[in-house]
């Protein structure tokens, strides 16, 4: 089970050192985007004659870490394999 985590900076993975990345939403619409979110990627395009946003939106202060306080499984299971080596002695 994948539990995400929200923080207010870019947090370090404690493994790797990886920032969290910013945590975005997309916006697919005909309509142009009126909001307040900045738009950090514009892939817009024209299907069937018609004009269509496709857009990446961020609230500028919200990360994400996808695997708790980790970036992947992999750091997630080196870190705790870390932990682990330290109780056998």
């Amino acid at each position: 089970m994948r539990t995400s985590y929200l923080f207010e900076h870019p947090r370090r993975c404690p493994e790797c050192g990886k920032a969290a990345a910013k945590h975005t939403e997309t916006y697919n619409s005909v309509e142009p985007y009126t909001g307040n979110l900045k738009i950090i990627r514009d892939d817009s395009y024209t299907a069937f004659g018609q004009f269509r946003f496709h857009l990446r939106l961020w609230d500028g202060e919200t990360y994400i870490q996808k695997y708790g306080y980790f970036c992947s499984l992999n750091c997630t299971s080196a870190y705790a394999n870390r932990m682990a080596k330290t109780f056998e002695g």
